[in-house]
């Protein structure tokens, strides 16, 4: 059986892939390589604290949690 190119599916489907497969230790890795390719989430000083840049993270932690 051959195994599925990892680098083509999109972390879901590679999440799905290793939560059906949990023996399968080459998924899982290439899951975590995807995982850390993210873009990290903005980072605001305490200074630049605004409703309007709150509420802009806010949007992109709800995005990213819509794509898992």
């Amino acid at each position: 059986m051959s195994r599925p190119d990892f680098s083509v599916m999109t972390e879901q489907e590679l999440r799905a892939y290793v939560l059906n497969h949990r023996e399968d230790k080459v998924a899982f890795e290439a899951y975590l390589d995807k995982v850390r390719q993210r873009p990290p989430i903005a980072v605001i000083e305490p200074e630049e604290w605004s409703e309007e840049k709150m509420q802009e993270v806010l949007n992109l932690i709800k995005q990213r949690n819509e794509q898992v």
